[in-house]
């Protein structure tokens, strides 16, 4: 069995012309998110093994937001360039290559290609990833290669709660 969580990143700074896209940093409701969510995974018991994250930096921040709060050894987050904006069969392609002995992998991505993707894997569950949610699936898989929807055994959601959103907005 292997599970996959996809999570897109937190709220970032959008207002300043002066940093490029990829240099967008994580704003304090992104952080506030992020710890959120990192909360919730512990909550699910939704512990990766390894977290590959976008080069981009709201994505680092995030997955090491995430990587902290849970615990993990810092040799458990990975940077992926290839994941920043990528679509969803990138991201798949990616996932494809892990090895067999990782039994939980998160992604921490970015929209549209981050939803596309829980979307390609679990057709039925109509997801929509705002910043900062996540989606877990289980797959009845060996290995990553075996990946797909045929195999797809449970689904779950989750979003930071909404009165992130009153608080910072």
């Amino acid at each position: 069995m292997k599970r996959l969580t996809l999570m897109r990143h937190a709220n970032a700074q959008w207002k300043d012309p002066q940093i490029s896209d990829f240099d967008r940093p994580l704003n304090r409701r992104g952080t506030s998110e992020a710890e959120a969510m990192s909360r919730r995974l512990i909550e699910l018991k939704l512990i990766p093994t390894i977290v590959l994250t976008s080069s981009a930096r709201r994505a680092q921040q995030t997955a090491d937001i995430v990587a902290q709060e849970l615990g993990l050894p810092p040799r458990s987050t990975r940077t992926d360039e290839g994941l920043y904006l990528a679509p969803a069969e990138d991201i798949l392609r990616v996932i494809r290559t892990t090895g067999p002995r990782i039994p939980h992998l998160m992604i921490v991505g970015h929209n549209p290609g981050i939803t596309e993707l829980a979307n390609l894997l679990a057709p039925a569950a109509h997801i929509e990833l705002a910043t900062a949610a996540m989606c877990s699936l289980t797959f009845d898989a060996r290995t990553w290669a075996d990946v797909k929807p045929g195999n797809l055994r449970d689904t779950q959601s989750e979003a930071p709660p909404a009165r992130l959103f009153a608080l910072w907005a």
